[in-house]
């Protein structure tokens, strides 16, 4: 088992680093985690301290999901005019149809990355000005970026249907982060169809997009 360090923290990683191991995995002591792990897989009964810690967690998670399922809204009422923006009907039809996207295509997505990064990084106080994009590449909030417009093309293909569930679009981002740190490792385990779309689709938009800048 692999512990990460918070995600606050990753978020932060100057991007020249971010692509180090040591940086993502946490070093401290495992203990208390590894045990409520340990517990939850297993058929051990579980004692009333170990419940005890389980149970403030979930209480802990429960008061994020106000703010999950606000930035969910936000993503997905954004979905519409970015796909306005971004597409003409011909591309829409090619996403729909799976077809090869053109060039044209893919810059347009990787250049909606970099905006979405850029703001991204403004917010986490990141100095992005400047950097190689063989750089931004790195950055966890970059590919997370990457990720979110990976979604909106997922979005498209199902046939660009407003969203109705937002606590659905909040599990949704929710896989997105352990898609984004599954890039940095040998891959995401998941039995979630999309999931697994968006991971392998982030893996190879960023093969490709540092293959294109490596090349400039």
């Amino acid at each position: 088992m692999i512990l990460l360090r918070p995600g606050g923290d990753i978020s932060r990683l100057d991007p020249a680093v971010a692509e180090e191991l040591t940086r993502l995995v946490f070093d401290g002591p495992e203990g208390e985690i590894s045990e409520l792990v340990r517990l939850v897989r297993s058929d051990e009964p579980m004692g009333d301290l170990a419940a005890a810690q389980l149970n403030s967690l979930w209480d802990w998670a429960r008061t994020l999901q106000p703010s999950l399922i606000e930035g969910a809204t936000d993503i997905a009422v954004s979905f519409p005019e970015m796909q306005e923006q971004m597409f003409n009907h011909k591309e829409i039809r090619i996403i729909r149809t799976t077809g090869k996207y053109t060039e044209a295509m893919v810059f347009t997505i990787f250049g909606a990355a970099l905006q979405i990064w850029e703001t991204l990084a403004g917010h986490y106080e990141i100095e992005w000005e400047g950097l190689d994009e063989t750089v931004v590449c790195r950055a966890y909030l970059f590919r997370y970026a990457l990720g979110i417009v990976i979604n909106l093309l997922w979005w498209i293909r199902g046939g660009s249907q407003a969203v109705m569930r937002m606590d659905r679009m909040s599990n949704d981002l929710i896989d997105l982060g352990f898609a984004v740190y599954a890039t940095y490792f040998d891959g995401l385990f998941s039995r979630d169809e999309k999931a697994a779309w968006v991971h392998a689709n982030l893996v190879a938009a960023i093969t490709s997009f540092r293959d294109i800048h490596s090349a400039d």
